[in-house]
């Protein structure tokens, strides 16, 4: 009897965190009106990247976030043993800039190093953010991320239970924006060009940084 009932109180977790794992939750395009009422008003999201650098897509997926959520915490992940051309903490000064020019108040910025599904926890966060094109095009390359949020709070410890990932499908009109062709444009110094993928309050910034 006892042996049954241990059973099932571990089988049960574990079938829905197949269940999570296997059945993302995906939000499309026209993304739904954020409402005053309701959950979703009093939760801390993490959207977490590289921001290498950030554009128009960034912004909208995070103007949306913060009309939707009570706080929105834009994280800068890096890798401590790596070194790179434009620092974590500069494009964590871009997403600032960015921000303040755009008006949102309930966002903030942190450069953080390691598990970010660790950080989100250990900051009371509700809710992971991945910001992606569409899962047509990302999901198979964001599987893996999503395996290793679900699944490795409970396997690396202190055992938490996991955090929902939502997986937030760009805007159409910026979805052929990247930071990769951002980059390539500012080592070709095509500046013009360059105005119509970033805000213009962080583009002579771009340009600066990565013209290097």
């Amino acid at each position: 009897m006892f042996a049954s009932l241990f059973l099932a109180c571990i089988s049960l977790p574990c079938m829905y965190l197949v269940f999570r794992w296997m059945r993302p939750i995906i939000l499309s395009y026209p993304w739904p009106l954020a409402s005053s009422r309701g959950h979703d008003k009093k939760a801390t999201v993490v959207l977490a990247g590289s921001y290498n650098p950030p554009h128009h897509g960034h912004l909208a997926m995070l103007q949306y976030l913060s009309s939707r959520f009570k706080e929105v915490i834009v994280v800068v992940g890096f890798n401590p043993s790596k070194t790179y051309d434009v620092t974590p903490q500069e494009r964590a000064q871009l997403l600032k800039t960015m921000l303040a020019d755009s008006e949102v108040k309930n966002i903030r910025v942190e450069v953080v190093k390691g598990l970010i599904w660790r950080y989100a926890i250990q900051n009371g966060a509700q809710m992971l953010v991945r910001g992606i094109r569409s899962w047509d095009k990302d999901g198979k390359e964001e599987q893996h991320l999503h395996y290793q949020n679900t699944i490795y709070p409970l396997l690396l410890g202190p055992m938490w239970w996991p955090i929902p990932t939502l997986f937030l499908e760009g805007k159409p009109e910026y979805n052929h924006i990247s930071s990769t062709l951002v980059r390539d444009l500012c080592r070709g110094s095509k500046t013009a060009e360059l105005e119509d993928l970033v805000p213009g309050s962080i583009t002579e910034d771009i340009m600066r940084l990565y013209s290097k």
